[in-house]
């Protein structure tokens, strides 16, 4: 009788401890949506590229640090570039995806699977024109971006705080 209330203590104990457990990590998971969203609603983030996937190729690992900066005004991409292009100005060795823009329409939509849609389209005449960010509540996010004159191209990364690259 005593081992089989000694058993029924260990049960009840070991349930509780899951259970709290599972409730800590949905606040945890409920806090960082409300963080990822907080983010996205006041354009102040940077997404932080770790692979490329060029159209016509694999996923490149990215060793360097290179991201896209979204700010309320301005627009900061530091990323490179792996693809065609079908026409490219004479002499350039930078990537077409390094650039500053303050002219860009900045929307955002809530996916059903609990993610986001944001859709940056600049609107100075120059390379990219789209570029497409698919967000996961838990920060995670894949970033396609179109251009009139190259192929498009993709980048799998994560939403941080706009202080992380003052960190680095």
């Amino acid at each position: 009788m005593q081992k089989l209330k000694n058993s029924l203590r260990i049960s009840f104990l070991m349930l509780f401890v899951i259970l709290s457990q599972s409730i800590q990590a949905q606040t945890r998971q409920e806090k960082k949506k409300a963080e990822v969203k907080r983010m996205i609603e006041s354009k102040e983030y940077v997404f932080l590229a770790e692979s490329a996937t060029p159209l016509s190729g694999s996923v490149i690992r990215l060793t360097s640090i290179y991201f896209l900066k979204i700010n309320k005004d301005s627009l900061d991409s530091h990323l490179p570039y792996f693809g065609v292009a079908f026409r490219a100005p004479m002499g350039t060795t930078e990537s077409p995806l390094s650039f500053t823009s303050t002219d860009f329409d900045y929307s955002i939509k809530e996916s059903k699977k609990a993610g986001f849609q944001v859709k940056i389209r600049i609107n100075n005449p120059s390379d990219p024109d789209l570029m497409m960010l698919s967000i996961t509540s838990s920060g995670f996010a894949t970033l396609t971006v179109n251009s009139m004159h190259r192929q498009p191209i993709s980048f799998y990364g994560e939403l941080v705080s706009p202080d992380f690259l003052e960190k680095k």
